[in-house]
């Protein structure tokens, strides 16, 4: 009885242990199933959140965005089959790439050129992937190297997205090195899918109609132009005009740049838009030089008519009829301008005669022989695109894209875990051009891919067969391309479609633990080489623009030098003008948006607005000059006195200043007979002397550089402003 009592004590006090650690073990659970519950009450919100944003904004636009969405889902589900059945599932990964190219392509005009590219960029890629994978210092220095080839080679501030379809190959091909053991095999890939991508693109060419829709838009851009001549000849010249005709301008100065940028046009009618927005600038020019700016009437009303049904005339045979009859009518008017007082009129009607008989001339006929560039002339169109400065787009994007290829594409190499590779990919894609962009993509990437693995995980508790994943597979990618690009809604078709996918030969729990951890390293990286790695905020950006307009200035100089011993044709000069017209939009843009609350605000808002109408004057006068030259208006003995004028005038144009040499300019003037010519250059001069006041006014917003910190801070503020919007 003794041994009882303590051995009682003992199983009393272990029930009482035992209780409390069952009772903890519960507590333990509540508070799991109360953090199950919140979890899935925040993902339930944010579905609904997802549900209410489909339903108010897509929903509306379903029919639009998925008939435009049709051709590319077909071209992906009809590519990506036919991988499967002559490679395997295993080799799917480089559809997205060319289903990105069939997407960008198949509305614009494709030449015999731009087919080869697909094959030739395509085993560059190839290549560089290959080379990528061979030891880890290889793939570090591959990777950071390729983007400066990509980027200069296919992208330019105006058109900043062109790199990302081959970029995209070229991660893509090195995210699988074991399959690049193979390399016979993978340019077997590559050449099936440029082919199905050749007779794709051919095949929506006829469907579409493209050679001549491009011809039919240029037709409606030449009567608004003959609109504006008769309605300034019937009402004279107002604000509305003015804005009208700056409006027109700078929509045939997009539209020439874009059909000759990005080839959505046939060589003949890329030069044919160049001219008609020379003709469209020349006449802005005239609206906002003339002395006549307000008033009921129009002086020159019947100079203003005549060329107003001329322009209709030329609109009517191009690539359409005989133009015979409308150059022996330009010819006719010629000899008027010799009555025109005004000297800015009479310059500007004899010009637009003259650039009109070359129109006719050199590119009446839709299918006539396109103009021969050497490729020396083809580099120095190039030196006016591409200007590796540090301020410049090209440059700052490349560093931060090889900084983020290089240290994910490195990580994945070097690190043997399965599906790591999403790392680099997400990475890649959250690399955007502009710092702003990526920190959106951040936010809607993260929030859809969270989503879409919520959906995976949904989906795996149903046991789907293999041919059901795949029907689920091709309905996502179907619904992904109809999806606004870079959304949230996007990015969760493009996560369930590739967890759905790997689900084929990896667990479902691995495969989104394993894209979460992939995303939350992507997001870190690119976060961090946004900030650390040359960041460009708006007004850098804008700095940018306002020296490259000065250096541009300063090229196309040298240009016309050139051009008095005749190497330098109208293509030439029409491209190096329309990049200049270009980087000035973009510049004119950011000022519009600059505050003007305070009257020191205001004060230098409008002498930054004045810098950038000089510049934009003093390229007017630039352009007519050329066009003197080229049509023989300047004697050939004259050309050593205007090459000297062109070299002073050179030398002072970066950043320009009135100085010593432009005095000497000013004094070659007086010996030239042709008061066309005099008149422009004196025009030049005072538009520089101008200038060179502006520039003083407007110190504090063109000169100088951004701090680090206000450069984070602005990014951080665009993407706040982007977001909201």
């Amino acid at each position: 009885m003794k041994s009882v009592g303590p051995m009682s004590g003992i199983n009393e006090h272990a029930w009482g242990c035992d209780a409390r650690v069952a009772m903890e073990q519960a507590e333990q659970e509540q508070h799991g199933l109360r953090m199950l519950r919140a979890s899935v009450e925040r993902a339930v919100a944010s579905l609904k959140r997802v549900f209410i944003t489909w339903r108010n904004d897509t929903l509306p636009m379903l029919p639009a965005k998925a008939q435009k969405a049709l051709p590319v889902a077909a071209f992906f589900i009809v590519l990506f089959w036919i991988v499967v059945a002559l490679f395997g599932v295993a080799y799917v990964m480089p559809v997205s790439c060319y289903t990105t190219l069939f997407n960008v392509r198949h509305h614009k005009y494709n030449s015999a050129s731009q087919y080869l590219r697909f094959f030739g960029v395509s085993y560059l890629a190839l290549l560089a992937a290959r080379a990528a994978t061979l030891s880890l210092p290889l793939c570090v220095l591959v990777n950071m190297v390729m983007p400066f080839v990509f980027v200069f080679m296919r992208s330019s501030q105006l058109n900043p997205r062109r790199y990302f379809p081959y970029t995209m190959l070229f991660v893509f091909l090195q995210l699988r090195p074991e399959y690049l053991d193979h390399m016979l095999l993978q340019a077997a890939l590559l050449t099936v899918s440029c082919t199905v991508l050749t007779a794709a693109l051919l095949i929506a060419g006829r469907a579409y109609h493209k050679a001549d829709e491009n011809l039919d838009r240029l037709h409606t851009m030449i009567d608004r132009l003959a609109d504006e001549l008769d309605h300034m000849a019937a009402t004279g010249i107002t604000a509305q005009t003015r804005r009208e005709l700056l409006r027109l301008r700078a929509d045939y100065t997009k539209l020439a740049y874009s059909v000759r940028e990005d080839a959505n046009a046939q060589p003949t009618v890329s030069n044919l838009y160049d001219m008609f927005a020379m003709l469209a600038q020349r006449t802005a020019y005239l609206v906002g030089r003339l002395e006549w700016h307000e008033g009921p009437g129009c002086p020159h009303a019947p100079y203003l008519r005549k060329l107003a049904g001329l322009t209709r005339a030329v609109g009517a045979v191009i690539g359409r009829g005989d133009k015979s009859a409308v150059i022996a009518r330009a010819r006719m008017l010629l000899p008027e301008a010799d009555a025109i007082e005004n000297d800015r009129f009479r310059l500007f009607y004899r010009s637009y005669l003259y650039m009109t008989l070359l129109v006719l001339r050199d590119a009446g006929r839709r299918f006539h022989r396109a103009w021969r560039l050497s490729p020396t002339v083809l580099l120095r169109i190039a030196s006016f695109r591409k200007h590796p400065t540090l301020d410049s787009f090209e440059l700052r994007f490349s560093v931060r894209c090889a900084a983020v290829l290089a240290v994910s594409c490195a990580v994945s190499f070097a690190a043997p875990v399965d599906h790591l590779y999403w790392f680099p990919l997400t990475a890649f894609l959250l690399t955007q051009p502009y710092p702003a962009e990526s920190l959106r993509r951040m936010r809607t990437r993260t929030a859809g891919t969270v989503l879409g693995c919520l959906f995976v995980y949904a989906l795996s508790s149903c046991n789907l067969p293999y041919e059901a994943v795949m029907a689920v597979g091709m309905v996502l990618i179907s619904c992904l391309y109809a999806s606004t690009p870079g959304g949230t809604v996007m990015a969760f078709f493009a996560t369930a479609y590739a967890l759905s996918m790997a689900s084929i030969s990896i667990g479902d729990h691995y495969a989104i633990g394993m894209r979460l951890a992939c995303l939350g390293a992507a997001v870190l990286l690119v976060f961090v080489v946004n900030r650390l790695v040359m960041p460009t905020s708006d007004r850098t950006l804008f700095l940018a623009n306002v020296h490259e307009l000065f250096s541009l200035l300063e090229r196309y100089w040298a240009l016309l030098r050139q051009s008095l011993d005749g190497s330098v044709d109208a293509v030439t000069s029409s491209e190096a003008l329309l990049h200049i017209q270009m980087v000035h939009s973009q510049a004119a843009a950011y000022v519009n948006k600059l505050p003007e609350a305070t009257p020191e605000e205001h004060a230098q808002k409008r002498a930054t607005v004045r810098v950038l109408f000089c510049l934009w004057e003093l390229v007017c006068e630039l352009e007519q000059l050329g066009f003197l030259i080229r049509v023989d208006a300047v004697d050939a003995s004259e050309y050593p006195r205007l090459g000297r004028f062109m070299l002073l005038a050179e030398v002072c144009s970066n950043p320009f200043v009135v100085d010593a040499r432009l005095g000497e300019a000013e004094q070659l003037i007086e010996g030239f007979k042709e008061d066309d010519l005099k008149y422009l250059l004196r025009q030049y001069l005072k538009r520089a002397e101008v200038l060179a006041a502006a520039l003083t006014a407007a110190r504090g917003t063109v000169m100088g550089r951004p701090s680090y910190r206000e450069e984070v801070a602005e990014i951080g503020n665009g993407a706040v402003d982007g977001s909201s919007r």
